[in-house]
């Protein structure tokens, strides 16, 4: 006990010394900023000849970048915590593409900052880059799947020597929690409807069933084809070795991955650029004109034109679990009040003559997935409206993209999970079993003291509860075959809380094509009727300023610092579960958020 008080004593001894210094150097920082702009130039970065744009890998992405005044100061004090869009980086390529005076690409990392889906848009732009006679180079001590996937579009890819690279393929491992409330006296209370819903599953069992194993296998496999198709050709390896090579895990070194063809040569980060340099012809690595991805980004843009473009399409992205009500400060979340609000709003601007609507979502309230499908159905009888599916558009993220004229999916996109699901914790015998807590309750009805927390759960309580769900999966699937103009018969065989692939959802009809913005856009832009290149396109929110939510977010910052203190590398894990339970409120439409894809 001494030991357990002494280090609460520490912690928080550390934690005041650390606001302090937050604060001062918060206020330096902030008057550095502050000079560094009022100092600076809004002339745009001019760009040398034969520049080489430096593209790091491990670069947060996001479909809603966040922008962070601390990074250039490079400070422990201020590490940097900002991510950029993925539109942004695709269009720093594009812009790089169409400038004389980038010669080529330079990319450093093996680990990608984004996901699957978001490295297949990030290839394309590679590999268009590339058709214009520019050069790709890349460098990396260690290649995760994920980083490979966008490294195989490069000319060149160097390993360190004493690096490695991996390729072993995807894996699915679920938490189960059974047990573990039965011990400490809490009983799960479940709710739901479909075969394949499988969200409450580690709360009813302590093993896989049969139908989820037949799922999660179903869309891993699907998702791994997606991936050796792309890396076959790119490398020009052909698939059947390729599924050897992974099945076997063949490349568990450096020496390995060279002599599989995976990487070109073996090499350290000095000599990668000083092949750089002779491909540029340039006597020495400090000649070469390296630019980095945030000062490129403020750099002349060789693209702009004085064309006027009569037509508007707007990207409106929406990231994040679904939750009822208004976001909080400083979280990632889609909201129906936040949502609803843009989407009215962009029905009302005549401006705009079509909409995408870019989700990225595994779900979550089903109210207000239904909130924000009846905003969209008020926005299409204004003007077109595509859904653009990213990582995830499942559950409830599906609910809010079914209601668009047409939805378009990455192959690699994880959507479906059309099914609903409640849980509720009923802690009535750790209360009075273990802790000997007893409660009493006065009511005027037979229903006043429904769902208490406190009280087990009768047959009645059962029964209502049920029905709601039920009457939910009636709903969702109701709207869905009306959205998809499917019969409802053939669209409940594709149901049942199942989860799909974009490939696989198009087959079985539930999205409409498959790419990413571009063929998004292209499609909301012909349904409105605009001319091809007579069009402009707009990308909603924008970018977040951290520096606003800063301020917001010190106390959560304290209890988090606290948290991993006395956890240690347990603490993100605890969160993930503890941030799940908690977000259960009212019935859920949502994919398992307990599983993680391993090497997505």
């Amino acid at each position: 006990m001494k030991g357990f008080l002494k280090t609460i004593f520490a912690v928080l001894l550390g934690m005041s010394i650390f606001t302090g210094v937050v604060i001062v150097g918060g206020s330096v920082a902030l008057i550095g900023i502050i000079a560094s702009a009022s100092s600076g130039t809004s002339e745009p970065t001019m760009i040398d000849d034969q520049s080489v744009l430096v593209l790091k890998l491990s670069q947060p992405i996001n479909e809603i970048g966040e922008t962070d005044p601390f990074e250039s100061l490079n400070s422990s004090f201020f590490p940097s915590k900002g991510s950029v869009s993925l539109q942004d980086y695709l269009d720093v390529i594009d812009k790089a593409t169409h400038d004389d005076n980038i010669s080529g690409i330079y990319i450093k990392g093996g680990t990608f900052g984004g996901s699957m889906p978001m490295a297949l848009e990030v290839r394309n732009a590679l590999r268009i880059f590339k058709n214009e006679g520019k050069f790709i180079y890349a460098y990396a001590d260690y290649i995760t799947e994920a980083g490979y996937f966008v490294l195989a579009e490069a000319n060149k890819i160097y390993l360190n020597p004493i690096g490695g690279l991996e390729f072993n393929g995807l894996s699915s491992e679920i938490v189960y929690l059974k047990n573990f409330f039965e011990k400490i006296g809490v009983k799960p209370e479940i709710f739901r409807v479909g075969k394949y819903k499988s969200a409450v599953e580690p709360f009813m069992t302590d093993k896989m069933s049969a139908a989820n194993k037949e799922q999660i296998s179903s869309y891993l496999n699907s998702l791994y084809d997606e991936y050796l198709e792309g890396i076959s050709e790119s490398r020009g390896i052909k698939l059947e070795e390729l599924r050897n090579i992974s099945n076997k895990m063949l490349i568990r070194n450096s020496h390995d991955a060279q002599q599989y063809k995976f990487v070109d040569e073996l090499v350290y980060e000095d000599e990668a650029e000083t092949h750089i340099a002779e491909m540029l012809e340039v006597e020495k690595t400090s000649d070469i004109s390296f630019i980095k991805y945030n000062k490129y980004k403020n750099a002349f843009d060789p693209r702009t034109n004085d064309i006027e473009k009569d037509g508007k399409v707007v990207v409106l992205a929406a990231e994040g679990e679904i939750i009822y009500g208004k976001s909080e400060s400083g979280s990632k979340a889609i909201t129906n009040v936040d949502l609803v609000k843009e989407i009215n709003e962009l029905a009302d601007d005549e401006s705009v003559d079509a909409v995408v609507l870019r989700v990225n979502s595994p779900g979550g309230s089903a109210l207000s997935s239904d909130l924000i499908w009846r905003a969209v159905q008020n926005l299409k009888k204004k003007k077109p409206v595509v859904a653009s599916m990213s990582t995830y558009a499942a559950s409830g993220g599906y609910y809010i993209s079914m209601g668009c004229d047409k939805i378009v999916a990455y192959p690699n996109t994880i959507t479906g999970s059309i099914g609903i699901f409640g849980l509720m914790f009923n802690p009535s015998e750790l209360l009075s079993k273990k802790l000997g807590i007893k409660t009493y309750a006065v009511s005027t009805g037979e229903f006043s003291n429904f769902q208490s927390p406190l009280d087990d759960f009768t047959k009645e309580d059962f029964a209502i509860i049920q029905q709601s769900v039920e009457e939910g999966y009636k709903t969702f699937t109701e709207k869905a075959a009306e959205g998809r103009h499917m019969n409802i018969d053939d669209l409940l065989k594709v149901a049942q809380g199942r989860v799909w692939t974009g490939v696989q959802a198009k087959q079985v009809g539930l999205v409409d094509e498959l790419g990413g913005y571009e063929v998004a856009i292209k499609m909301a832009a012909e349904l409105a009727g605009l001319e091809e290149d007579g069009y402009e396109v707009k990308y909603l929110p924008g970018e977040i300023d951290i520096f606003q939510e800063m301020f917001k977010n010190l106390e959560i910052d304290a209890q988090a610092y606290l948290k991993k203190s006395l956890l240690g590398e347990y603490s993100s894990e605890t969160d993930k579960i503890m941030n799940w339970m908690n977000s259960m409120k009212g019935v859920q439409a949502r994919v398992p958020y307990l599983e993680e894809i391993e090497g997505y």
